[in-house]
């Protein structure tokens, strides 16, 4: 039996479909989603994290693979998706091993040396508690994360210890007037109920102080 032929343009339409579906579904989990608002853990890093972008890499790349051989060549259906498989999967695992390195190589730091004004911008509300690392300095901390398919950059602030909202609005309209001025990359304020911080006394005599698990209670995404 001779193998059927594309010639409707279902297998194109299929591709860019599937890539649509990548494109879209890393827009929704990068940052435009409610689930890091339920997780309580140290970082307001949700699980989907870790888990979307290499989905998302490969519907993309077997999206466009689809696209561009439905439109073009006249192989099977079949042969048609093996290609899209033989290419796609290679290349999102080595997306994803490169993610990750990247992720581990430069986790927190501020690349983008855009966090002193904004922690000073978030500061500038009067209304932030003392830190409990750092005594005498406001309860804000600030770094750089890169997530989704395309390693975006985002500013990570940790305000500590705010749970009313009128002062919470405070910090985010002085954030968002930095993030405008500026002209800064995106922000993600991650409000946390309580500052989570022991010090222990070391044989040594020295300190060494520790930050434990921690409510986090809202995260409002600006830009």
């Amino acid at each position: 039996m001779t193998e059927d032929r594309q010639g409707d343009g279902k297998p194109a339409l299929v591709g860019l479909l599937t890539l649509a579906g990548g494109l879209g579904l890393n827009y929704l989990f990068e940052r435009h989603n409610v689930f890091k608002i339920w997780e309580n853990s140290p970082y307001p890093i949700s699980w989907a994290d870790g888990f979307y972008p290499p989905v998302c890499v490969f519907l993309s790349l077997a999206g466009v693979v689809l696209a561009i051989g439905g439109a073009t060549s006249h192989i099977s259906i079949r042969r048609l998706l093996l290609r899209a498989l033989a290419i796609a999967l290679p290349l999102t695992i080595l997306h994803t091993l490169f993610t990750f390195g990247v992720q581990f190589v430069a986790t927190g730091a501020d690349r983008l040396g855009e966090c002193p004004g904004l922690e000073q911008a978030a500061a500038s509300s009067n209304v932030l508690p003392e830190s409990k690392a750092r005594p005498g300095q406001p309860a804000v901390s600030c770094g750089v994360e890169r997530r989704g398919m395309f390693l975006s950059y985002y500013n990570d602030i940790f305000v500590y210890g705010m749970t009313n909202n009128a002062e919470q609005q405070n910090v985010l309209d002085r954030v968002a007037e930095q993030f405008r001025q500026a002209h800064t990359h995106p922000v993600q304020v991650n409000f946390y109920e309580k500052e989570n911080w022991s010090v222990r006394k070391l044989e040594n005599g020295r300190t060494l102080g520790s930050r434990g698990p921690q409510k986090l209670i809202r995260v409002v995404n600006i830009g």
